[in-house]
């Protein structure tokens, strides 16, 4: 810990260069933990179209398809724009529209295709909101890849109490219920409008001068392997996305639990998600990225399998927990190797590795709704263990990217220094 002498004596304002990059850092992570409370929203939310508004499981499906594959295809482009354009307030507006299409959606229940829609509007905000984000927490944290898991927790913990919410709520009153879901989003809108104007001026920004030098001294883009990861990545999605959309369900339906069941095993596996994610950048740190990978597939691949064949609900949740923080081990890894493979583009890496990866995911989430309408809904679980699984082996191939914002590495700014130095 630099001594109080030291810090003041590499102040640009009346505040440390430590004191406003944390800030700042912590209040986009709030921001994501409501933002992805809305993606967890929305399939918190399935069960009840299914018991209040009668809708098939093809029809829920296509409902996680409107919340993640069409905002898919739009985050890559909110990621170029980032890379061209200062889209900060991205932030704030993005967050603000995911949440008011959940608190929508149960108001338009009755008619599946307006929800439909409300649903793909909550998605497309979240989808303008991770690159601008995920770039901005990237520098205020340093890149490292214990940073990014703190900040991706974030998220982790917003899809996780997103069903408690959901259950309190709706579970309790209705699909009517819904637009107490934004109460939350507006707290954390005005706490991170607050915190960005009490930052604002502590510390004089970059300088452009200085930019210039350090994107200069950054290494070319490397797109091969920026495909290679892209392509595990995508088989990944297809599995999280899967088992994201079809726990509770499988708990509701295969075992005639209540929806009040279902809704503590998407809890279960959202809550598990959120330590996987917060290990993750911890034992990459220490053990490698290519070393999580592999684990966390392999390991999320058997536990897929368990969910599929656990003959009762009990050991449902057991797997599933395993499969939620098995799976989320390399969630910030994705992040931080697309960011050392495309150095120069970050919002491109942000918004393709969050966006469009996740695009075969949720296209293939109804085709997983027929199958399940077909065959039984524990039907699903072998092909997505079988394709995570491939997604273990094609990670032992993976070439492990050097991160040039990592204080050994040059140049950076001093406030990031020292944020990583004080992390």
């Amino acid at each position: 810990m630099p001594s109080p002498q030291r810090k003041r004596g590499r102040t640009a304002g009346p505040m440390t260069p430590l004191a406003p990059s944390r800030a700042r850092f912590w209040a986009l992570s709030a921001t994501h933990v409501m933002n992805d409370f809305q993606s967890g929203a929305a399939a918190a939310l399935l069960p009840y179209f299914v018991s209040e508004q009668n809708y098939t499981y093809t029809a829920v499906a296509g409902l996680a398809l409107a919340a993640t594959s069409l905002s898919s295809v739009a985050q890559p482009l909110f990621g170029y724009l980032t890379d061209k354009l200062p889209l900060r307030p991205l932030t704030i507006i993005g967050m603000s529209v995911a949440a008011l299409g959940i608190a929508v959606a149960g108001l338009t229940s009755a008619n599946y295709w307006l929800t439909w829609i409300v649903v793909a509007i909550s998605g497309i905000g979240v989808a303008a909101y991770h690159p601008p984000a995920t770039v901005d927490a990237k520098m205020t944290g340093g890149g490292s890849d214990k940073a990014m898991s703190l900040f991706s927790v974030a998220g982790n913990l917003g899809a996780a109490i997103a069903p408690i919410c959901v259950g309190l709520t709706v579970g309790l009153f209705g699909l009517v219920a819904t637009p107490l879901l934004l109460i939350p989003t507006a707290v954390v809108a005005v706490i991170y409008v607050a915190a960005m104007r009490a930052t604002r001026n502590g510390a004089a920004p970059t300088s452009r001068r200085r930019s210039a030098s350090a994107t200069a001294a950054v290494p070319a883009d490397q797109w091969g392997r920026f495909v290679w990861l892209l392509a595990i990545i995508c088989l990944w999605s297809i599995t999280a996305l899967g088992i994201r959309s079809f726990i509770a369900l499988d708990v509701t339906q295969a075992f005639h639990g209540s929806d009040a069941l279902g809704t503590s095993a998407f809890t279960i596996y959202s809550l598990a998600a959120a330590l996987g994610t917060l290990m993750g950048g911890f034992i990459a740190d220490r053990f490698g990225r290519r070393a999580v990978m592999i684990s966390g597939y392999a390991l999320s691949g058997l536990a897929t399998l368990a969910i599929g064949f656990a003959p009762n609900t009990t050991e449902l949740l057991i797997a599933a927990g395993v499969a939620g923080w098995a799976l989320s081990l390399p969630f910030a890894v994705h992040v931080t190797l697309s960011h050392s493979f495309l150095p120069r583009h970050l919002g491109t890496a942000s918004g393709v590795t969050l966006g469009l990866s996740m695009t075969l995911g949720g296209f293939v989430t109804p085709l997983l709704g027929i199958l399940a309408d077909r065959d039984g809904i524990a039907a699903i679980f072998i092909p997505l263990a079988s394709v995570v699984s491939v997604g273990a082996v094609m990670s032992v191939f993976i070439k492990e990217g050097r991160n040039h914002l990592n204080v050994q590495d040059a140049p950076v700014p001093d406030e990031l220094k020292t944020w990583e130095a004080n992390a």
